[in-house]
Parts: structure tokens; C-alpha cells; sequence
């Protein structure tokens, strides 16, 4: 009895003591994503600096004279950011490496691009994120491709950066270390959030969903389709010409969404062919049967295809995605009355590439696509098309 009411009185007293405090998980995404931040000074902002080669890390054995045969040297990412003595005055830096020290970044495909996109999503978006922005190192052959598929995917309001070079280290006059800073201290601008994904490259703040690479040399190699600059480096510093915005029309897509879909582990195969007098619609089935899901015509003109439009109704109805953009680096490729695919607007076909991939992967049929590239600009022109009218 005793010892019955001795365990009542000890339950009430256990009752109405204070709740035991709850222990906070204290742990950053900077820890649970096991980064090493360079730098001593902790106050200053973080950039991941997401590292995947490119000619920024080539070197090149034939002399200082030689930008078009390098490859054979290579820098890591900590290397590079060891030869600007002034990064860590303005910023932490923490290295994630994608690409091996003797694999460049021209290697990279889909596989690898959207696992860094989910990586920059959770270091970046994640309730835990400490981290103020992000830049990815690049070879420029497809660096605007990253670069839209990023902007596609990672939409929290954080800066990432495209930098990369035009020519190696070893060179009398490379260009990638200061596009490396610019894009650091592009990364770390509190100015730089809510504009999307950017690319620092020869003094110049491009947009990463416009973007595209004009020259195949020279230094000052990449511009915009639509639109223009967001800005210019002075004294290696960021200056905006206007107040953050985004593009009219562009589609966020679901990264979770995207990779829900067991039967694309990366993403679709989605083709590009280039249209011309004579084209042959044979190549769009060949590209279905080959594996395609999609296929993106570079059409001529405003997105006009000169032949070919049996196979191609064919291989729509066989399952087939299509997207018609222009050949032509400026301009739209304007919707059609009655729509059978869709019509990529100022949407660069290479880019239109990548925004088919996401729509396949996320799901979409032909119409959902149509809309997703055509909507905005039909409703600008008064031009609205439902399926089945």
C-alpha cells in the first residue's frame, strides 16, 4: 500500500513539473553537407563555389601563346581560389567538387547537371541553409545549358553564378581569374538576390536564362538572346542597371516533381535538329526511334519548317514531343493558330532543350507543353488557343 501510494505521488510531482526542454537541432547545411569553409573570418558571407572544371582549370603544355590545344595541366578549385589572394578579404568559400581534376566539365551531362542542381536546391533553399550564394566553375562549350537548367530548378531567391574562361591559366592573358572573383563577389551581393541564375564573364552580369555563347574564342564570348545585361563589374564589384526581376513567362519547375519520375533517373533524351531548305522529316523518327522523348527543330525564319510535316504528325502520334524554335539567334518563333506541338518563343532552341526535358519529365503531354512555352506570349497577342478548338 505504501508503496503504491509512494508511485502516485511521484507520477503527480513528475506531472506538473516544467516540460522537459526539446533539444534544437543546431546543425547547418553547411555541416550536414560536410563543407570545409576557407577563410578565417566568420562573418563574412558564404559562397559554395559548385566545381566542375572547364577551361577556367585547363592548362595547356604548348606555351603561353596557346588557347585553342590546352588540357593537359588542370587546377583544382581550391588551387584557383588560392590565386586571388583578395577572395577570402570579401568571403567564406567552401569547394564541392563534380568533375575529377582531370575531367573537365565539357564531360558533364544530364546526369550529373540535375544531381547539382538538387545539391545547390538543398544547400541553398533548405531551412537550414546558412549559405549566401553559390557559383559553378563551367567549360563554356555548355555552360548556358547549366545555366537554364539551374534557373529552372532553383528558385529561393539565392544568387548562383556561371563563371568560367575563354582562355587557360597558363596563358599570357587568361580571363578566368577575374571572372572567378566578379562571379564570387556577384554570389555574395545581398543586390544579386531575386534575379535568377547570372553569369559574371569579361566584366559583364548576364542573365542565365537568356544566355548564350556567341563567339567560340574570344574572351567576351557570351550575350543574351532577349533582353540584354543585368549589369557590369567596376572594380571587380557588381553594379545592377535596374531592380531585381524575372522573365515574363518563365516556368518554375517542380524539382521534385522532376525527379519523381522513375522511368527518367536524369532526364529525357530530347534532340536538336537544324532545319533547311529540304529538310527531311525522316529525322525526326529516326531521332524517336534512336530513344528521343522530345525533339527541338531549329526552324527557319520565325520557326517555320520548310518540309518534313507528315513524318512529323506521324511521330506525334506515336507519342512523340516536338518544340519548333528559330535557327536565327534573336527573335521568337511565334505561336500557330491551331497548334500540333509547340513553339518555343524567344526561348533559345538550346535552351528549349532543356525546358522540354523538365516538361516530359514532369509529367506533361503535348498540350500541357504547348502552354508552358506558348501561354504568356498568346495572351500577349490575343491569341489564346484551348485544346480541341
Amino acid at each position: 500500500m505504501l508503496l503504491s501510494f509512494l508511485a502516485f505521488v511521484l507520477v503527480l510531482v513528475r506531472s506538473n513539473a516544467a516540460p522537459t526542454p526539446t533539444r534544437r537541432n543546431t546543425t547547418t547545411a553547411s555541416e550536414r553537407l560536410g563543407l570545409t569553409w576557407l577563410g578565417g573570418n566568420t562573418t563574412l558571407p558564404k559562397v559554395l563555389v559548385l566545381f566542375t572544371g572547364g577551361t577556367i582549370s585547363g592548362g595547356s603544355i604548348y606555351g603561353a601563346l596557346d588557347d585553342t590545344q590546352y588540357g593537359q595541366l588542370s587546377l583544382t578549385g581550391e588551387e584557383i581560389i588560392s590565386r586571388n589572394p583578395y577572395l577570402l578579404n570579401h568571403t567564406q568559400l567552401a569547394v564541392s567538387n563534380w568533375t575529377t581534376k582531370n575531367n573537365g566539365s565539357t564531360g558533364t551531362n544530364d546526369a550529373l547537371a540535375m544531381d547539382m542542381a538538387r545539391f545547390a536546391h538543398d544547400a541553398l533553399c533548405s531551412p537550414d541553409s546558412d549559405i549566401t550564394g553559390a557559383v559553378y566553375t563551367h567549360g563554356t562549350n555548355s555552360l548556358e545549358e547549366t545555366a537554364f537548367l539551374l534557373d529552372s530548378l532553383v528558385n529561393c531567391g539565392k544568387p548562383i553564378v556561371a563563371v568560367g574562361s575563354m582562355r587557360p591559366w597558363t596563358h599570357l592573358s587568361f580571363d578566368g581569374d577575374a571572372n572567378f572573383f566578379d562571379g564570387v563577389m556577384l554570389a555574395a551581393s545581398p543586390e544579386a538576390r531575386d534575379r535568377g541564375v547570372m553569369v559574371a564573364f569579361n566584366a559583364r552580369i548576364i542573365p542565365g536564362y537568356w544566355v548564350t555563347k556567341l563567339y567560340s574564342t574570344n574572351p567576351d564570348a557570351f550575350g543574351a538572346t532577349a533582353t540584354g545585361d543585368l549589369g557590369v563589374f567596376i572594380n571587380s564589384l557588381p553594379v545592377f542597371y535596374n531592380s531585381p526581376s524575372q522573365p515574363l513567362g518563365k516556368y518554375y519547375f517542380d524539382l521534385g516533381l522532376v525527379s519523381s519520375h522513375a522511368s527518367f533517373p536524369a532526364l529525357p533524351k530530347v534532340d536538336i535538329l537544324y532545319a533547311a531548305r529540304e529538310f527531311d522529316g525522316k529525322l525526326v523518327s529516326a531521332a524517336q526511334a534512336n530513344g528521343a522523348k522530345g525533339v527541338v527543330i531549329a526552324g527557319t525564319g520565325n520557326g517555320g519548317i520548310p518540309s518534313g510535316q507528315e513524318e512529323i504528325a506521324e511521330a506525334l502520334e506515336s507519342g512523340l514531343q516536338v518544340v519548333v524554335g528559330t535557327r536565327s539567334p534573336f527573335g521568337p518563333s511565334s505561336p500557330s493558330r491551331k497548334p500540333l506541338y509547340a513553339k518555343a518563343g524567344f526561348v533559345h532552341v538550346i535552351q528549349a532543350r532543356i525546358m522540354l526535358q523538365l516538361a516530359i519529365a514532369s509529367g506533361m503531354g503535348m498540350n500541357q507543353t504547348i502552354e508552358v512555352f506558348e501561354g504568356r506570349i498568346r495572351k500577349a497577342i490575343g491569341q489564346v488557343w484551348t485544346p480541341g478548338s
